[in-house]
């Protein structure tokens, strides 16, 4: 680990918040149920518990430069910005990050 690199909590040592982590590993399970609003107190490990769950997930294809992360195998998932350019250039180019 480098200085630059953050420590990450491991997800199933977070004590409580079993509704705020019921909530995140449906969303992992099921992105169509539009994301997770959190919300609570200082200190409350919300931050920790997202960051925890991230550093679970396996790293995925995505299309580079898009903001909404679309899969460059998926056309009907796809954001009308992608599939513009998937038409006009012929392709469109992948990045493979962690989600």
């Amino acid at each position: 680990m480098t200085c630059f690199e953050r420590s990450v909590y491991t997800f199933s040592a977070i004590v409580g918040q079993e509704r705020m982590k019921r909530a995140l590993i449906l969303n992992v399970i099921d992105p169509k149920l539009g994301g997770v609003l959190i919300r609570g107190e200082k200190g409350t490990a919300k931050s920790t518990a997202v960051r925890a769950l991230a550093h679970l997930l396996p790293e995925i294809d995505v299309v580079k430069d898009c903001p909404f992360r679309c899969s460059p195998i998926d056309r009907h998932e796809m954001c009308s910005s992608c599939i513009a350019r998937l038409r006009g250039r012929g392709g469109v180019r992948r990045l493979r990050e962690s989600r």
